[in-house]
Parts: C-alpha cells; sequence; structure tokens
C-alpha cells in the first residue's frame, strides 16, 4: 500500500473512531437525562406506589455494607434471589429468607424454618413484629426498619416474638 494512502485510511479512522466515541457519550448523557426523569417521577409517585418504608444495613459486609438502603413495600420476599422483593446479597441470607406483610401494627416478618433471623436482644425467632425504628438480624446482616408513615414506633410495639399458626407457613409450597 501506498504510504500516501495508509496515512489518508489512518486519519479517516482517527475520524471514525473520535465520532464514535462522541455518539457512545452522547447517548449515555441521553439515558441519563431519561434515568433521572423517571426517579423523580417514581418519587413523586411513591406514596401511591405502595412503597411502605426501608430497610437500613447497621452491620453488614462484602455487598451489604454498612449505610445501604432497601426499599420495603407492603408485602414480599426477602432473599438473596432475583425474583425476591427486597434482594440482600450476602452469603448469610439464604435465596428466599423470610416473608414480610404490612399490617395495621407494624410490619410482620416470617422466616423460614432454616433461615436464621434474631430479634433485637440477639434470640433466635421465626416471626417478628416490628414498629418503626425495630432492628434485627437476618443471618449476619443487622438491619432498622423505618416506616414512611411511623405507623408502630419500638417502644410502643408488642412483643416480637408471636407463635405461627398452622396455615401461616408460607415456604411450605415447593421452590420454583
Amino acid at each position: 500500500m501506498p504510504e500516501g494512502l495508509y496515512e489518508l485510511v489512518a486519519l479517516g479512522a482517527r475520524y471514525v473512531f473520535a465520532a464514535l466515541m462522541v455518539l457512545i457519550v452522547l447517548r449515555a448523557w441521553r439515558i441519563t437525562l431519561i434515568d433521572a426523569r423517571r426517579a423523580n417521577t417514581l418519587r413523586r409517585m411513591s406514596p401511591q406506589t405502595g412503597l411502605s418504608g426501608e430497610l437500613l444495613v447497621l452491620d453488614g459486609d462484602g455487598k451489604a455494607r454498612r449505610g445501604m438502603r432497601y426499599p420495603v413495600i407492603r408485602e414480599g420476599m426477602i432473599g438473596a434471589s432475583r425474583r425476591s422483593d427486597i434482594r440482600i446479597r450476602h452469603a448469610s441470607i439464604r435465596r428466599k429468607h423470610a416473608y414480610f406483610q404490612l399490617t395495621d401494627r407494624g410490619l410482620s416478618i416470617q422466616a423460614r424454618p432454616d433461615a436464621p433471623m434474631l430479634d433485637a436482644d440477639g434470640r433466635r425467632a421465626g416471626t417478628l413484629l416490628l414498629g418503626d425504628g425495630s432492628e434485627f438480624a437476618l443471618g449476619k446482616v443487622r438491619l432498622l426498619l423505618v416506616l414512611n408513615d411511623g405507623r408502630v414506633r419500638e417502644e410502643e410495639a408488642p412483643d416480637e416474638m408471636e407463635t405461627p399458626g398452622e396455615n401461616d407457613d408460607m415456604f411450605l409450597e415447593e421452590e420454583r
């Protein structure tokens, strides 16, 4: 290939790659703007979406670090699985660790029989009824519950230990 032609092709390739980089940056900027607008819309709508509070990590390591926040909806599953409503990625959290449901008295959490859950005093519990500001632990991750409307304060919360009824066990169904 003649030297003049080579220089011309190299110069053209530089401009093509520079144009591609500018295109990539512009598209990323556009996507960021769209996501920011969508996030603002969701924040404005959050009272209507069923968002009832959040779980704040008080003590954890790995991918569940101190200070991380997990939004809490009205009911769902806590676990390490992608299908979980609250996904806590930690080695001590099972794929389907616990089922939770917001009630008039607070947030009721029922752990699977083989999944470790501790109350604020460090005692093992199968079912907890938590109010705003209550602490508990799933596996080795210690969490704090913050409810949006502050339904039940921790001082007002009834004893956290409840005995589940015969039909209360949500985990007898086979995992899919």
